[in-house]
């Protein structure tokens, strides 16, 4: 009888240390989303994967800005480098000069690619968290957050040790229709009403 003991006594241990592991996870990624839902402006580089189903495309872009207020320049692929759009005038078009460059709709709702990124950077600090769980994400532990967007959209991301993101994922009835990762991520946050301080 022994080892049934042993079970006995170490099953609880494990329960209480898979609840405060759990509990971890949430009070992390509560601050993660206070850090963002009080940010005075996000800037950061990203390679964004679109998957319209009869082709795939690639996007380099950097972001400076706010999800109702910020600027998305284009830096890959070369034949539209330079291109932006200002996020908060809406559509799926970039700037690029003097014509407009269509990126598409890729879900029945109207999202494209420029549109996922103000949908992330707002949804990093208001949307709904659905689920939380410590992943590794090319070998670095993370933090990975799945929230929902809408009844069949969900934005999954990977939180490094620094709070930030590193990679995302929509995806539509359980298929990644866009993807991203970042670099040199920068959140500027209000502390105490004025001053400011750098994360990342």
């Amino acid at each position: 009888m022994r080892p049934a003991r042993v079970i006995l006594i170490l099953l609880p241990l494990a329960l209480c240390l898979t609840s405060c592991s759990k509990a971890e996870e949430e009070n992390r990624m509560t601050e993660i989303q206070r850090t963002f839902s009080n940010a005075s402006g996000v800037s950061f580089a990203a390679d964004i994967r679109a998957d319209y189903g009869d082709r795939v495309m690639d996007f380099g872009v950097d972001f400076s800005g706010l999800p109702e207020a910020g600027v998305l320049t284009v830096t890959s692929p070369a034949i539209i480098a330079g291109a932006q759009v200002k996020l908060g005038d809406g559509g799926a078009a970039l700037s690029f000069s003097g014509a407009e460059v269509y990126t598409g709709e890729i879900l029945p709702d109207g999202l494209s690619p420029v549109d996922a990124v103000a949908v992330m950077v707002d949804t990093w600090g208001e949307g709904l968290v659905t689920e939380t769980v410590a992943e590794s994400w090319n070998d670095t532990d993370c933090l990975a957050a799945l929230f929902r967007v809408d009844d069949d959209v969900d934005l999954r991301t990977w939180f490094g040790p620094d709070g930030l993101p590193l990679h995302a994922e929509f995806t539509f009835d359980g298929y990644t229709v866009i993807s991203a990762d970042f670099y040199d991520m920068k959140v500027e946050a209000f502390q105490d009403g004025s001053a400011k301080e750098d994360v990342g």
